[in-house]
């Protein structure tokens, strides 16, 4: 049997159990507190953007999630879903491609999310945001996105690393996702949070270990962002998120006055 962890880019690039253990003992309180209850607050932010309906909602947020930062995924979201139509392609306005609007058409014609979406992070973030958690606890879904995979690694994965990391699954000819290298980092999220549960007393659940981490892993890297001085790349960056921000707060004022927070990022407020 071929072992995941021999894949040329884990050789490259360990994981570990221990490094994502190092960034939960760098957790401060409140990363705890809002990692234990991100999936929660998501799922909140979901249901009321689509109207009372969990599985639009999240399946909406997960569609056009990609190359996108967590409040600009959530007003682009909101944005289709009171507008009932997909949006993205060129001249849309919006940073998402014409994919993306035809998979957020298929979902708003009726189609579920689990038959439009592919690759495994998209259908966990997903499944997590619909139930607020795990639908079964003892069917783990984690997010491993880039931060989750630095986490793993122990160091901030760049761009180009995390695009050649072998964990974005694909849709065999009967319907079904490969995902072994994935589920390889999902393994190790897991074992990290019964360690944690065994060792606090307190059940913790591996996307509860990978949301508390993930909130430490983008704090560490905007506090290196700021030590070695912003480049142009992370100046844009910002100002997107900044953009991303104001756009939301006055989306939600006038549209959603009810929705009073989205769960952070670990960044602190660029606008």
């Amino acid at each position: 049997m071929i072992v995941a962890s021999a894949h040329p880019w884990f050789r490259a690039h360990p994981v570990s159990i221990e490094n994502i253990l190092w960034h939960w003992g760098e957790a401060t309180s409140d990363e705890v507190e809002q990692g234990l209850r991100w999936y929660s607050d998501a799922h909140h932010v979901a249901t009321v953007i689509a109207r009372g309906d969990s599985h639009l909602g999240a399946g909406m947020l997960a569609i056009y999630s990609p190359q996108q930062g967590w409040i600009g995924n959530v007003l682009n979201a909101a944005r289709v879903l009171r507008e009932g139509k997909g949006i993205g392609g060129p001249g849309s306005g919006m940073f998402a491609s014409a994919g993306q609007k035809r998979a957020a058409d298929r979902l708003l014609n009726g189609e579920r999310y689990e038959d439009i979406v592919v690759g495994p992070k998209i259908r966990d973030f997903a499944h997590l945001i619909e139930f607020g958690g795990d639908k079964d606890p003892n069917d783990p879904h984690v997010v491993i996105d880039r931060h989750a995979l630095s986490v793993a690694y122990g160091h901030a994965l760049t761009s180009a690393e995390y695009a050649s990391a072998p964990v974005n699954g694909s849709r065999r000819k009967d319907g079904s996702v490969s995902r072994r290298h994935y589920d390889h980092v999902v393994s190790l999220y897991r074992q990290a949070a019964e360690l944690v549960s065994a060792r606090d007393g307190v059940r913790v659940a591996a996307h509860q270990v990978q949301a508390v981490t993930w909130l430490v892993r983008q704090r560490l890297n905007q506090e290196a962002e700021q030590q070695r001085g912003l480049s142009n790349l992370d100046k844009g960056r910002t100002n997107a998120r900044a953009n991303s921000e104001r756009a939301w707060n006055v989306f939600r004022s006038n549209h959603l006055p009810e929705l009073t927070a989205c769960p952070g990022t670990g960044y602190q407020s660029a606008a």
